[in-house]
């Protein structure tokens, strides 16, 4: 009797405390690995907003100076992508922060002026947006070109579009 007895508690032992501290181990590295992955998903989502109203600022910020007549003052030759200058501004978008969008004007032919026999103007325009968050920065950054040509013929006047959104220099 005193065997079977035996034999009976032996089944019916339940887990080791080696047992529970392993398990407890496993499950930690388990959570951890996923409160890392968590911290991860957070900061890509916050970089893909403003990777996105960086990439729409900046897309506002060309239309605004495609719409400028060619030779309109705020589309003189300068600027600068590194530093802030007059041809820069700031952005706040609720819910996302702070925006810095940079533009530059390279004259690749000059304005011909009143010469109709003169080559029409070339411009060459980069507008540049980015995110101000810590962790973002260049992360966000969305930039776009494009080519500007004087008009053909100078006696045609472009008219902007109405609604048309203006160049925000240093705003």
């Amino acid at each position: 009797m005193d065997r079977a007895a035996h034999v009976r508690r032996r089944t019916e032992t339940g887990f080791t405390l080696i047992e529970v501290l392993v398990a407890m181990v496993v499950l930690s590295f388990g959570l951890i690995a996923i409160t890392n992955l968590m911290l991860v998903a957070a900061s890509s989502n916050t970089v893909a907003n403003q990777s996105t109203a960086a990439a729409t600022i900046a897309s506002q910020q060309m239309e605004a100076l495609k719409a400028l007549r060619f030779t309109d003052t705020q589309l003189a030759a300068g600027g600068d992508l590194e530093s802030d200058t007059a041809y820069s501004g700031y952005t706040t978008v609720a819910g996302v922060g702070r925006i810095r969008t940079r533009w530059r004007i390279d004259d690749i032919v000059s304005s011909r002026g009143s010469n109709p026999s003169a080559p029409a103007g070339l411009k060459f325009i980069t507008v540049r947006s980015e995110g101000l968050g810590a962790l973002t920065g260049a992360r966000s950054r969305a930039e776009f070109t494009t080519f500007r040509t004087e008009n053909p013929d100078p006696r045609v006047t472009p008219t902007p579009t109405p609604g048309a959104p203006t160049p925000t220099p240093g705003g």
